[in-house]
């Protein structure tokens, strides 16, 4: 990596230990991405990506989110040919991580700015205990967007860097701001400020020639990359906003508000989760690093050293992602993740404007830094690396191998019915599930209040109709996640219709398998209707 005008480079020994340190980071991350217990949400975006192509991803799967990330996941599972879904899924979330760094390398090449700042902008990622657990580790669409957003704009900085804009490089910028949307709508606020970068940045061009070789490109580029997006809301758009925006904006509040128990409602309760991701750990120490930059830029150069575009730019996605962040009701942890990639990206446009002798200062803060996120990161990166001493016991292992042991045990037929609001487990088990529920409980539990003119868009039942419905179209099994109070109706169904649980199958874990007594468990979906 250039160093960049004439500063001398960290020492090779120095510089052998922080890859050695971060390829040791990234084992642990791996270790603890691929052991993390199976999570409620990932339920979800497994189960509706690997039924694609078995009915609509939004009528007849109950997706809600934007369709990118059921569509890549699934696009991944057919390429490895997948049988743990769990597993293969936590890979890409690895490959996400990877993905990540390649980025930061580029953006700080681009920067021509020492290695020092590139460990302190990885730090930002792998030393973030917020990003270590649940939103990082999960296959899930919170973390994909990162990478996408740290190319986007590395694709954007060197469109705009000299002279005209490079069209190529703002089309490619454009497909990937629309895909990284298509993945979490959170990001929508990319589109807006992409496009005004192409118009502020290019000062010696017309307006006109800003629009036709940097905007135009970027919006064309848009359009391609939103073509998931576009093709779901041209074919059905009822059904579309029906199962993403009313569903985010009425059932889910709905749903909450019945829901006894502490949530996080108020914008002061929102203020103190806010507090606790971001007013901690490696990210507070990113804004503190953030504003001494800044303040050195303003030294050296006055205020007008930071009406730098790419710092406008940079400046007003970080403030957007902060108000986005409380826009959610009720709110979770995962909902404040949009601020890191522009707090990242924020540090090392920073630190490319800084020269001459205060250049030596910000490689030691770097440096500083990258020590820092590297012990605030620790106690979780480690559990992680001892997690490769016993790899059978990885739960994305453990439970495909358990549940095929279960159904065995059951006889239980391949691709035999399952039942299950926890679907991940049956297909684990090359089972066939039930498209009502392929879910997990996300759509089933709103069931009741799905408006009126809203239920033709909605394959589901609700658990007053769970026992009609499985009436009339009977499981060969059924799954019970005791730790979920939401399926306990399930099991209320089991017993009231004769299945038996399998109690000598207790030690697979926390899942209750029931069948029927009648001994016909065995039979395959086809044989039942």
């Amino acid at each position: 990596m250039a160093t960049g005008r004439g500063e001398h480079p960290m020492r090779r020994p120095a510089a052998f230990a922080g890859f050695a340190a971060l390829s040791l980071i990234l084992t642990g991350i791996a270790g603890r991405i691929l052991s993390y217990p199976l999570n409620r949400d990932e339920n979800l975006f497994i189960a509706a990506a690997s039924q694609l192509g078995s009915g609509d991803l939004y009528r007849d799967l109950g997706y809600n989110h934007l369709p990118n990330f059921a569509y890549l996941l699934g696009g991944f599972y057919r390429l490895t040919n997948a049988q743990y879904l769990l597993l293969s899924g936590r890979l890409l979330m690895f490959v996400g991580w990877i993905a990540a760094l390649c980025a930061i390398w580029l953006l700080v090449r681009k920067a021509r700015q020492g290695i020092e700042l590139f460990f302190a902008s990885s730090a930002l990622l792998v030393g973030n205990v917020f990003l270590l657990g649940p939103s990082g580790m999960l296959v899930s669409n919170n973390f994909i967007p990162i990478p996408c957003i740290l190319f986007a704009f590395f694709l954007l900085w060197r469109a705009l860097e000299h002279g005209p804009p490079r069209s190529i490089d703002a089309f490619v910028a454009g497909v990937l701001v629309s895909l990284t949307i298509g993945l979490k709508a959170n990001y929508i606020i990319l589109a807006p400020f992409f496009a005004l970068a192409t118009v502020i940045a290019p000062r010696a061009l017309s307006i006109g020639q800003r629009l036709l070789r940097g905007s135009l490109p970027l919006a064309i580029g848009g359009l391609v990359g939103g073509l998931p997006v576009l093709i779901h809301m041209a074919l059905d758009p009822q059904g579309f906003i029906a199962h993403t925006l009313r569903y985010f904006t009425e059932l889910q509040p709905a749903f909450w508000r019945s829901v006894d128990g502490p949530k996080t409602v108020s914008i002061a309760d929102k203020i103190l989760l806010a507090e606790e991701v971001w007013m901690s750990g490696v990210v507070l120490m990113a804004a503190a690093t953030s504003a001494v930059l800044c303040g050195i830029v303003i030294l050296r150069s006055g205020a007008r050293g930071l009406l730098d575009w790419r710092v406008l730019i940079l400046s007003g996605l970080l403030a957007c992602s902060v108000l986005v962040a409380f826009v959610p009701t009720p709110s979770f942890p995962q909902y404040f993740v949009p601020p890191v990639p522009f707090l990242i990206l924020l540090m090392i446009v920073l630190a490319s404007m800084v020269e001459g002798g205060s250049r030596a200062f910000v490689q030691v803060l770097m440096i500083v830094f990258a020590l820092l996120g590297l012990v605030t990161g620790a106690s979780r990166v480690l559990p992680g690396l001892l997690a490769f001493r016993d790899p059978g016991s990885w739960q994305s292992l453990e439970i495909h191998r358990e549940i095929r042991e279960m159904g065995r045990a059951a006889g239980l037929a391949k691709g035999a019915r399952i039942a299950a609001l926890t679907p991940v487990p049956a297909l684990e088990g090359g089972y066939a599930i039930y498209p009502e529920f392929a879910a997990g409980q996300f759509v089933y539990r709103v069931a009741p209040y799905i408006a009126p003119a809203d239920r033709r868009f909605y394959r589901t039942t609700s658990p007053a109709g769970l026992f009609e419905f499985l009436d009339a179209n009977p499981p060969a099994g059924i799954l019970v996640n005791p730790a979920e109070p939401i399926e306990t109706r399930l099991a209320e169904y089991a017993r009231a219709r004769g299945f038996v649980r399998l109690d000598n199958l207790n030690r697979y874990g926390s899942f209750d398998l029931y069948i029927p007594s009648s001994g016909n468990a065995a039979s395959p979906p086809s044989a039942r209707r």
